[in-house]
């Protein structure tokens, strides 16, 4: 067989080139769920829920919701032949028997009515024995966190539910029915987005309100476990200032809380974007926002080594001390200082699309960290759109190869077959990408690495410029390949 070499590059990245995306996990293989990504949950097994509002993922006819490998290619085992929720998903909650709570502003679940929560089996399919009346909430849910005893706190834009006024929050018993004994009054005077439950059950809440049963809260409270308010947390005013909202709570280890969405002021203070309270209520003097005053957060996440992970909808320039930044997504020093170590480059950003934002982080058991929202960049890289995963989040990326690791793409003029030719890696399993000249990634798989033999791809491309990756471990080769 004659073969002709299109493109006998034997180079890897550049330095230059490498510096400017060092912590992308390459290896991540999942699609573009459009439009949004608004949660990611890892499971013990280190598989991923993906939950939003996007429809039939990589052509598996399912909707709003998927599970993925660790690798990032799609689960078939989860929800068989189910199309799933009928509209977005805001949050999921993984019990501790594995069984999967949803909640968002779906109608229906597998063509059968669910109105706004669901609860699943292990596989996806639907749960029966939880079961949330239809016509029974009267708004969406934005968050759900699981209680004691496997009750299901719910929050969202709803104040009425089983026709009674619960407004903005509520509690129902493990078969979906109300639970009647968790009090909540009047309730809050506007929408909730997060809840927190504390390991004495106490729950704390953010969201758009002002007021719970009558006590004046300033975007945050804390109830009781039985739901009244604690008044051991002191938050009149709160959190305050342009229509303030607070989008996002993560609590740390010592058990302080991180708060983050939309203020400039807590209690008369000026406090911008994100927040750490004491459990008091009181500013924990020992950290400062690293942004500016009219940032908006949308997500937070503390790593297993302290730092805390920012992301939202925030520019370049809406820094403090206007000194720019990465968009969207930055990772902060415990006192609140950015980590110079966060290899992100330019940030998270909209590419064609008008807004960009980041809505959701996850840090797996391996550190790695999941990104979700909506957003078409990372850095210079234009192939990630919606979800992307970093790894540990340090500038220490993929070891490129040196210039004794050749990659070589050649073509059969009889056939138009391609045949991949390397020294890179010896033998083992690899990951294939090609991406197209506008950076888009047209073809994945993995291949069986054999020195210097020619190994066929199972691809067929058009003419143009393709970059052609390698990737083993966490050793990478590239080059590019021109098609005529």
């Amino acid at each position: 067989m004659k073969h002709a070499l299109l493109f006998p590059a034997l180079l890897a990245l550049s330095s230059t080139t490498l510096a400017q995306v060092p912590i992308i996990d390459y290896g991540f293989l999942v699609d573009d769920p459009a439009v949004v990504v608004n949660n990611v949950l890892v499971q013990p097994d280190g598989k991923i829920l993906v939950g939003g509002f996007f429809q039939n993922y990589a052509g598996s006819g399912h909707d709003h919701l998927v599970r993925l490998n660790n690798d990032g290619t799609i689960d078939p085992t989860f929800n068989p032949n189910g199309a799933g929720p009928g509209n977005a998903v805001e949050d999921m909650v993984l019990m501790p028997d594995g069984r999967i709570l949803i909640a968002g502003n779906f109608l229906t679940y597998n063509g059968g009515t669910s109105y706004f929560i669901a609860r699943l089996l292990a596989d996806g399919t639907l749960d029966n024995t939880f079961t949330v009346q239809p016509n029974s909430i009267n708004g969406a849910v934005w968050a759900i966190e699981l209680h004691d005893n496997h009750k299901v706190l719910a929050g969202g834009e709803f104040f009425i539910c089983s026709g009674e006024s619960r407004p903005h929050i509520v509690q129902f018993n493990d078969n979906g029915s109300v639970d009647s004994t968790f009090v909540v009054g009047t309730g809050f005077d506007h929408n909730v987005h997060d809840i927190l439950v504390l390991p004495d059950m106490r729950v704390v809440v953010g969201g758009q309100f002002t007021m719970y049963n009558g006590s004046p809260s300033g975007h945050i409270a804390l109830l009781s476990p039985q739901g009244p308010i604690d008044p051991s947390m002191d938050n009149d005013p709160g959190l305050v200032g342009g229509g303030g909202i607070v989008r996002s709570l993560a609590r740390q280890p010592d058990g302080k809380i991180l708060a983050g969405g939309y203020f400039q002021y807590h209690d008369g203070q000026a406090r911008s974007a994100v927040e750490r309270l004491n459990l008091d209520g009181t500013h924990d003097p020992g950290f400062t926002s690293p942004l500016y005053a009219y940032s908006v957060v949308r997500a937070l996440a503390v790593q297993a080594d302290g730092k805390i992970l920012v992301g939202g909808e925030f520019t370049a320039t809406e820094y403090a001390n206007m000194v720019p930044g990465p968009e969207r997504l930055v990772r902060v020093l415990p006192d609140g200082t950015r980590d110079a170590g966060f290899g992100i480059g330019l940030g998270v950003g909209p590419g064609t699309q008008t807004t960009g934002y980041v809505h959701t982080l996850a840090v797996q058991p391996d550190s790695k960290i999941l990104v979700g929202g909506h957003f078409e960049t990372v850095d210079t890289e234009t192939q990630f759109h919606q979800i992307v995963r970093l790894l540990d989040g340090n500038a220490n990326g993929l070891e490129e190869m040196n210039d004794a690791s050749t990659l070589s793409v050649l073509q059969d003029p009889n056939t138009g077959g391609l045949f991949l030719q390397t020294t890179f890696g010896g033998t083992g399993d690899a990951v294939l990408q090609l991406h197209g000249p506008n950076g888009q990634l047209v073809h994945t798989e993995r291949l069986r690495l054999n020195e210097a033999a020619l190994i066929p791809l199972q691809v067929a491309l058009h003419s143009g410029l393709y970059l052609v990756s390698l990737t083993q471990g966490d050793q990478r080769v590239t080059a590019k390949v021109i098609l005529e």
